[in-house]
């Protein structure tokens, strides 16, 4: 039941020129729980969205469901598309102008061969599952508000019943109130029907409202993940307590502090900054994630 990625790279070339967006990445996404991607922009975590959802090519690593590789073992295998949907950051641009609402979200159903009375009572009963009114089957994505326009995207992605909806930067165009109900209205579809959840944000006031499980990218790397609340309350990598005190507080009494910023190394690292694995000299432990509590994982700073 769940979408496992191991060990994925991708690079990009461009006029003799290599980027590592991506650089040895491995995470799973389960049933019934949310994992949310956070980083700043460049830090490789849509790159990874894409690849889950089989629209971007890994140049190495495996895309696996259920333990089982889903191509041929090499790398950039796509997972079923039913399994496995997404929902993109500007719902505007995701949803055809010229097709009705009730066109646009029956589309993935139409394609499978359901029978034409079961697609439009599946169609619905989701439209109303996101807090729509039916009316807005028959209007154009034009009529819509960016809420509703999301809630569209968000329906139209459950409507094949997948295990697994990408959700990228899924309230990142909406005002706060917006924001708050989209993201209400997404737990609550994740309890009525068991659907994994994997979070592309750079918004930590998000994560805390619906994330199980966080994964920390920085320079096309994992720099910390684990549970969500251990987390965002005892952060231990420098990058994510930057990413958690850049949050400004809601509160106008309370002062808030600029974040110093980061001096950063060469390959992702902060010399500057104590490494975060204890009880092991860096030399000893060497680069990549290494285990600080149950789930928790942190790399060094310093290699």
């Amino acid at each position: 039941m769940d979408l496992v990625l191991d060990d994925i790279k991708v690079d990009f070339r461009r006029r003799g020129t290599t980027t590592h967006a991506v650089r040895g990445v491995s995470v799973r996404v389960r049933r019934g729980e949310t994992l949310a991607i956070v980083g700043e922009s460049g830090s490789g975590k849509t790159t990874i969205a894409k690849v889950a959802a089989g629209l971007q090519k890994a140049t190495s690593g495996t895309v696996a469901w259920r333990g089982d590789p889903e191509a041929d073992g090499s790398g950039g295998g796509r997972p079923p598309s039913r399994r496995v949907q997404m929902v993109f950051q500007h719902p505007m641009q995701s949803l055809d102008p010229l097709w009705k609402v009730r066109r646009s979200v029956a589309e993935p159903l139409r394609r499978s061969g359901l029978p034409e009375a079961e697609v439009r009572a599946r169609v619905s009963g989701l439209i109303e599952q996101v807090g729509l009114a039916p009316s807005v089957l028959d209007g154009y994505p034009r009529e819509l508000s960016g809420g509703q326009a999301q809630r569209v995207a968000i329906a139209r992605a459950l409507v094949c019943d997948p295990e697994i909806v990408i959700l990228d930067e899924p309230t990142a165009s909406l005002d706060q109130t917006v924001r708050s109900r989209i993201l209400a209205r997404l737990s609550r579809l994740q309890d009525e029907t068991g659907v994994g959840y994997l979070m592309i944000t750079h918004d930590v006031s998000s994560v805390r409202r619906l994330a199980t499980r966080i994964a920390v990218m920085h320079g096309g790397l994992i720099v910390e993940s684990g549970p969500a609340g251990e987390v965002l309350a005892d952060a231990r990598h420098p990058y994510t307590r930057a990413l958690i005190d850049a949050v400004p507080i809601a509160d106008p009494r309370v002062p808030w502090k600029a974040v110093t910023p980061l001096r950063r190394g060469p390959g992702g690292t902060f010399p500057d900054v104590a490494c975060p694995v204890p009880d092991s000299p860096c030399a000893r432990h060497g680069t990549g994630l290494h285990p600080i509590g149950p789930e928790r994982l942190v790399a060094c700073t310093v290699r």
